[in-house]
């Protein structure tokens, strides 16, 4: 049963319907036939045995004998009474036409079975093609029209975490994937939104948080210069140790808003897929490394297997994530970095691995939200590195994941669709 079922939602709907339209006009053949041809043989049976009293006398129709006789006869010899058609003939003007009037009863009954012959060969491939349509209704289309109209309530009403399956490969079935297709993005790009508000009140968090600790270190050496300067009582010295100090606080918060001009900018970043050869590809990422672990003294080991001559992306987008996840694995590795380069023929996979202390439980969550800095927590360092890597990668169709390395330290994955 589940392979006739199985089959019958791979069927199309026209040939399901014309399917069902044949099996309906055969049923009804079938059985206009049986009842048509009973509805003659009543009628035939009708005219052959019919009798009728006529001036109280018994009338029997002789078959094929061209007259009918009585029992009532005047005399020795029998009455003969002629009449004008055929005994075989059928139709109600054979009765009509007899010389001899028969009773009006039976001229109705018989006049009625013609007219039922008649009509039901209509009425039985009518009723015929309606079952056939009801049931074309109740097992190809009633089912997905329903689960359409359930889906299309639940998203008006923006409720859209959940699926929508209905097997088959039919134009229903395919109707409903693109619908479960279109919720899916709606879905995700509803996820999507949320998050990017999500992070947008991170980032005015972590505004009003970074910005509070300089303003109130530069609000309070200016109160102590108001205060003392004017009396007199802070040697020259200290006073530039002040303002230098100040100083310092002010280049940490223009650095602060440069960086918070980077992060709103991050949405309006339109990529540019091209096709990028995949050894020219590797052959800058050795070379980043190779300056940047020097600098660092982290030995950066960089593997390369792409199979495809030429990788479509936005190389711009990927150096930015790729100098960003190595330079955040120099800030924790202890002595060198793994680089791996893959492709599956439709995404990018760039892995970036250190042999530091790795990621804590709470930092696989938080470390790609804005401002987060890490264990180290530098001053200078506002923690937009893997938010900035995580943004570019969604906008490129892939993703970023921050994990712990099997052989221990930290590693963070970054995937690029090439199908843009």
């Amino acid at each position: 049963m589940g392979k006739i079922k199985k089959w019958y939602r791979s069927v199309p709907i026209w040939l399901a319907f014309f399917l069902f339209a044949l099996a309906g006009l055969a049923a009804s053949a079938f059985f206009a036939n049986r009842v048509t041809g009973a509805k003659y043989y009543e009628l035939v049976h009708m005219k052959e045995t019919a009798g009728a009293v006529i001036s109280g006398a018994f009338v029997e129709i002789q078959k094929g004998e061209g007259y009918i006789s009585t029992d009532d006869t005047a005399g020795d010899a029998a009455s003969e009474v002629q009449y004008s058609l055929a005994a075989g003939e059928n139709s109600y003007q054979y009765w009509a036409q007899l010389g001899t009037e028969l009773p009006q009863n039976v001229k109705v009954a018989y006049q009625y079975t013609m007219t039922q012959a008649k009509l039901a060969p209509f009425l039985i491939y009518a009723a015929g093609l309606l079952l056939a349509a009801l049931l074309f209704w109740f097992t190809k289309l009633r089912k997905p029209l329903v689960m359409l109209e359930a889906a299309s309530e639940r998203i008006a009403e923006n409720e859209l975490d959940f699926p929508l399956d209905y097997p088959g490969r039919d134009e229903m079935a395919r109707l409903c994937a693109a619908f479960e297709r279109m919720r899916s993005a709606l879905d995700e790009n509803n996820r999507r939104m949320l998050r990017m508000i999500d992070e947008q009140h991170q980032l005015n968090d972590a505004y009003t948080h970074d910005l509070r600790t300089p303003l109130a270190v530069l609000r309070g050496y200016t109160d102590m210069l108001a205060r003392y300067m004017p009396t007199g009582q802070l040697p020259q010295e200290e006073v530039l140790d002040t303002v230098r100090t100040m100083s310092a606080q002010v280049e940490r918060l223009e650095r602060f808003v440069n960086s918070m001009n980077a992060a709103q900018r991050l949405g309006d970043v339109e990529l540019h897929p091209e096709e990028v050869p995949a050894k020219e590809l590797a052959a800058g990422m050795r070379e980043t490394a190779e300056i940047l672990g020097e600098n660092g003294h982290i030995a950066v080991d960089v593997a390369a297997d792409v199979p495809e001559e030429t990788v479509r992306i936005d190389a711009g987008a990927f150096r930015q994530v790729y100098e960003n996840l190595l330079g955040n694995g120099l800030r924790f590795a202890r002595s060198k970095i793994r680089v791996e380069l893959t492709s599956d023929g439709e995404r990018l996979v760039l892995r970036v691995a250190d042999d530091g202390q790795g990621f804590t439980e709470r930092e696989l969550v938080t470390a790609a939200n804005p401002y987060y800095s890490g264990q180290k927590g530098e001053a200078d360092h506002f923690g937009l590195g893997l938010y900035i890597c995580r943004t570019l990668c969604e906008k490129h169709g892939g993703s970023l994941t921050p994990e712990n390395a099997p052989e221990g330290g930290g590693r963070v994955t970054a995937t690029f669709a090439m199908a843009l």
